[in-house]
């Protein structure tokens, strides 16, 4: 088995750049040396043939990694989807539900990953479907969140709610099995965005608990490249779910299908869109296999980023210095294994700077473009950071990769970047 941190790196990701310090594993993921290898030999299999591999070869590769990613869940593989990424993915749902937009109406969060919630506002602007939002001002105990949920279902009938498993910004665990309960009470459809799900969270609970929809991205935290995600659905919700885009199985809805084509339906439509490329998608079964043989299995992968985050979150709040904060709430279920988000700290010249970002979204996305272009190009490094609840909470990503000597070097990067942007504004 190999041994986590500086050998790992040179062994298994040789393609980083020595002088790049990745700590922000969350945004994209990246992908092991076998793996891309595995891809390239994907990519020249797609050129040798086309036709023979699309009208021949696809779809049996493609039900192979539905297989092999549908034991690893736990679920029967003909509930899962194949796409690109949990973005694509949310679009997929929300345009595939049969709307009355008189009536139906939806719920969501204020820490809605900003791309989902703007499927959102487009059904709004373009159909007038009705929406509410759930406001969230970290850090927060998980009874609270359920609770102002529950409050909002209990009032209004809602057709569908979503949220996540992991927020993206900042990263911290959501309620999410306590609201699929909620939902499942309410008669109200769950989406979950799990764009940080598999390789974070345990998924046993899709086939305990029975959300009507769940995505995430498998190129994040699951060693795939990108782009790679995948969608379960409810099997009551199989003939609902249409292609992004619609392409040629859309007659598949208005005919009279044999019973092995009904039994297979998701299959039967998404496994041929268009010429596209599957390359990524068909690296599951060899992610599987990485993580499993040559990282020992999720538990182990797991282990490791437990107890370097331990030591990074003490490094980060050394270098970042007095005033800096660890976002988690009382119970310490906001942290999850793998993300965690330190505040910048506030002084007398910053505050109100800090604090005005957290009002208006324009200054946030000007500062915030102006400083991560900095980080990448002249620090080498980069973590992200959101303006929420009058705080700069930065966050950072732990992976088999890291070492601590990663968060030192990176915190004091990431801290001098901010600082002298600051700076440069209240000039």
């Amino acid at each position: 088995m190999a041994q986590f941190g500086t050998e790992f790196r040179k062994r298994y990701f040789p393609h980083i750049p020595d002088d790049l310090i990745p700590v922000n594993h969350g945004s994209r993921g990246l992908t092991p040396k076998p793996i891309l290898e595995y891809l390239d030999a994907m990519n020249k299999e797609h050129e040798l043939d086309p036709d023979e591999f699309y009208l021949i070869r696809a779809k049996d590769r493609y039900v192979n990694q539905l297989k092999s990613l549908s034991e690893f869940l736990k679920v029967d593989y003909r509930n899962l989807i194949l796409i690109t990424h949990a973005t694509m993915a949310v679009n997929c749902v929300l345009r595939s539900i049969p709307w009355d937009f008189k009536k139906d109406k939806i719920l969501i969060h204020s820490s809605t990953y900003r791309a989902c919630a703007y499927s959102v506002d487009f059904l709004h602007d373009r159909f007038n479907l009705q929406f509410d939002v759930v406001d969230i001002l970290y850090p927060m105990e998980d009874d609270e969140i359920v609770q102002k949920f529950e409050t909002k279902l209990s009032h209004t009938k809602y057709k569908l709610c979503m949220f996540d498993t992991i927020c993206s910004m900042p990263g911290v665990r959501f309620p999410y099995k306590e609201l699929i309960k909620v939902c499942k009470k309410y008669d109200t459809w769950s989406l979950i965005d799990g764009a940080h799900g598999v390789g974070l969270e345990n998924m046993d609970f899709i086939c305990e608990l029975k959300p009507d929809f769940i995505t995430s991205n498998l190129h994040k935290w699951f060693s795939t490249p990108k782009s790679c995600a995948f969608i379960y659905v409810d099997p009551k919700h199989h003939r609902l779910m249409q292609t992004f885009p619609i392409s040629w199985s859309y007659p598949l809805n208005s005919t009279k299908n044999n019973k092995e084509v009904e039994e297979n339906i998701l299959i039967e439509k998404f496994w041929y869109v268009g010429t596209i490329n599957y390359s990524a998608a068909f690296c599951i079964e060899k992610a599987i296999e990485f993580r499993k043989n040559i990282c020992g299995g999720e538990e182990n992968i797991h282990e490791y980023q437990k107890e370097l985050e331990k030591k990074a979150i003490d490094i980060v709040l050394r270098e970042f210095g007095s005033g800096a904060k660890f976002l988690d709430n009382n119970a310490h279920t906001l942290n999850c294994i793998g993300m965690f988000n330190i505040s910048f700290p506030k002084n007398e010249k910053n505050t109100k700077f800090i604090e005005n970002l957290s009002e208006s979204y324009d200054d946030y996305r000007k500062f915030k473009l102006r400083c991560e272009t900095r980080m990448i190009k002249e620090d080498k490094t980069f973590a992200p950071f959101i303006a929420h609840n009058n705080e700069l909470w930065v966050r950072f990503s732990v992976n088999i990769y890291n070492i601590a000597s990663d968060y030192e070097k990176s915190a004091r990067l990431v801290k001098r970047v901010i600082d002298k942007c600051i700076e440069e504004e209240l000039e």
